[in-house]
């Protein structure tokens, strides 16, 4: 039997090994060894990655829970540093939540505990409750008053910053819809080559003051004045909205031709007003008869 040689040698990874010899080659065993070790890694991350996804991930509600932890710790503390005091420190409560970034929400859960804290300490003041007595005997009654004071002032300074911060909260802001999608429904007549009429772009009615229509199978001239010139007119489907209904009025134009002839505010109010047919009430609805001659 033949003897098997060895040699020792610098591997590839680096580590002198003594390594067996065939046919007159050093046998390295650790060649390949980056693939070996990037491999590793890579399957170490996505175990890493798995485990986390399988993590159950922590709800508001968790979190509130746990910054409450925090808080009622700090002030814990600070009643154990009030009795080391021998009941002389001053804390203000108040202060220190807001310092800490408390909010109404974390104070509200807050808020059965310390009432307890103080409904409790008022039985030791009361000497009402025997078990309580046994418990708080070893203070002087006069302190029993100092950790009802305590406590009290926590409670009020609890209540304040409930009401302070529902105060500063903003109202939330009701969403507007946009005027491409408030008159998507809209129905009206584009154009009437008789007249060489054509209407405005009908989003241009959303906020507008005053909305002047015409309706080609009538020949009705109308006029829809806003209630409200801040807000101005709105439509819903098919129907303006928002407008002043003793202001606005609609009247038959005899000569169209005339009376349409110049389609600025001043001369359609000052036309309107020149006809001498019946005033008629509008109804807000426009169809694909009426033509809007322009929103000012």
């Amino acid at each position: 039997m033949k003897k098997q040689l060895y040699d020792i040698i610098i591997c590839e990874d680096g580590v002198t090994r003594g390594v067996p010899v065939l046919n007159g080659v050093p046998q390295d065993p650790s060649i390949g060894w980056e693939k070996e070790k990037l491999k590793e890694e890579q399957e170490k991350e996505k175990k890493l990655k798995e485990e986390k996804k399988k993590r159950p991930k922590p709800s508001i509600q968790d979190r509130i829970r746990e910054q409450v932890e925090v808080y009622i710790g700090e002030i814990e503390g600070k009643v154990d540093d009030f009795i080391d005091s021998d009941f002389k420190d001053k804390y203000d409560c108040y202060a220190h939540l807001q310092d800490m970034g408390c909010k109404a929400v974390h104070a509200r859960k807050m808020r059965p505990l310390y009432i307890d804290c103080y409904n409790e300490s008022v039985d030791v003041y009361n000497a009402d409750d025997d078990y309580l007595n046994e418990a708080w005997g070893h203070l002087k009654p006069k302190y029993h008053k100092k950790i009802m004071d305590f406590y009290g002032v926590i409670v009020d300074d609890i209540d304040r910053l409930i009401k302070n911060s529902t105060a500063q909260r903003k109202p939330r802001k009701k969403k507007t819809l946009s005027a491409t999608r408030l008159v998507s429904k809209l129905k009206y007549q584009v154009e009437h080559p008789d007249l060489r009429l054509v209407s405005v772009n009908p989003e241009k009615i959303i906020g507008c003051n005053e909305l002047w229509v015409y309706n080609t199978k009538y020949n009705k001239l109308g006029v829809y004045y806003a209630t409200n010139s801040v807000r101005g007119l709105n439509v819903k489907g098919c129907t303006i909205q928002d407008f002043d209904k003793e202001a606005s009025l609609q009247k038959t134009a005899r000569k169209p031709e005339d009376v349409l002839k110049t389609l600025t505010k001043r001369t359609l109010n000052k036309n309107i007003k020149q006809m001498k047919t019946k005033e008629q009430d509008v109804t807000g609805r426009i169809n694909a008869q009426t033509i809007l001659l322009g929103a000012f």
